[in-house]
């Protein structure tokens, strides 16, 4: 399983060093994501999959933008999508008691029951994690064992 870990890693300096990773600077990426987490709150979902997919592309594995992703495609009912978007940012950190909750949704939301049960027991186990997510995952797991 150390593999995992070490090939993220791996990819992650790897692309850090391309001309893709230098064409936008942090600012201006700062920028879109203010213009895609506007649009997303405004209920604009589809154009916020937009931006925050051209985010992804320039910071592949940055946690925020792939969570204001996966948000976005949660939120305009593209649910499959949103799974696999949650997915890699649990195999960036498989401690991520966020995105183990919010994949359990989607995964609920796909008729995944048996995933999504999985995945939220997982979140209300992690060490460190946020408690209020595993609150949530607890009280999901409640839900759809009643």
């Amino acid at each position: 399983m150390t593999a995992i870990p070490e090939a993220i890693t791996a990819f992650q300096a790897e692309f850090a060093g391309t001309d893709v990773a230098r064409r936008f600077t942090d600012d201006e990426l700062e920028l879109i994501y203010s213009l895609a987490y506007n649009l997303y709150t405004q209920g604009k979902y589809e154009e916020a999959v937009r931006y925050f997919s051209f985010l992804t592309v320039y910071r592949p594995t940055s946690t925020r933008f792939l969570k204001g992703l996966g948000a976005a495609q949660f939120m305009g009912k593209r649910y499959v999508e949103a799974t696999a978007t949650y997915s890699f940012v649990i195999l960036l950190d498989p401690a991520d008691a966020e995105a183990l909750c919010l994949n359990g949704q989607a995964l609920l939301m796909s008729g995944e029951l048996e995933d999504a049960r999985a995945c939220l027991e997982f979140a209300t186990q992690v060490p460190g994690g946020k408690p209020e997510f595993a609150a949530k995952a607890k009280a999901l797991l409640e839900l759809i064992s009643a």
